[in-house]
């Protein structure tokens, strides 16, 4: 049994959504202080319930994104090929035996049940898509890929020179990740000086 993965698209990506739990957990320090040394004008207009629980769903939404490329993948072999969400705990199954033709485009892998000139115009037996939170494992696709067209059975149509999501074109992505991940990172520095004056005066 194989497997096929998706992998993050940029490390800009992780890093901003790093710098974002950065932000949040001292702006929960803050909060923290706040109950703690019981700081007149915030303590009594805090809802403390509510604001723990607030920031754990910040915290848990950050790192789902940050882990979000983790969460699906797919296995083969030459006889079947299953798609999984461990998310969702969900999965859906093709018999490769049932496909004449799997087209890959730039979105992912359409598998069809007859062959013809107008094969697309019927629904496709199963996708397989190329992104999810994260950009398809290029080693393990082309694998995949292969075995397809050494299929007798089967024929493969590839409409794209260079895997989607490997282009150039998304080093652009990866800028603006960056400007903004610098740009979050600087605003780190107001709740950290909150935080180290509350110290002080406490």
């Amino acid at each position: 049994m194989y497997k096929i993965q998706y992998h993050y698209t940029n490390i800009a990506k992780q890093v901003f959504f790093g710098v974002c739990f950065l932000y949040a957990l001292l702006r929960f320090f803050i909060m923290a202080e706040i109950i703690i040394f019981k700081v007149d004008g915030y303590y009594q207009a805090t809802n403390i319930p509510l604001t723990l629980l607030m920031y754990l769903a910040v915290f848990a939404l950050i790192f789902a994104l940050f882990r979000g490329h983790k969460y699906c993948y797919s296995t083969y072999d030459e006889k079947e090929l299953t798609y999984h969400n461990s998310l969702l705990k969900k999965s859906r199954s093709l018999n490769l035996s049932e496909a004449k033709v799997a087209v890959f485009d730039t979105k992912g892998v359409s598998f069809y049940a007859e062959d013809g000139s107008n094969f697309e115009e019927k629904k496709p037996l199963f996708f397989l898509p190329f992104f999810r939170d994260g950009v398809i494992e290029a080693v393990q696709i082309n694998k995949f890929y292969k075995m397809l067209k050494d299929m007798p059975d089967m024929r493969v149509i590839k409409r794209f020179r260079v895997l989607p999501g490997y282009e150039k074109k998304w080093n652009f992505v990866t800028i603006a990740y960056g400007f903004v991940a610098v740009f979050v990172f600087m605003n780190c520095a107001t709740p950290l000086t909150v935080c180290i004056v509350l110290l002080q005066n406490h």
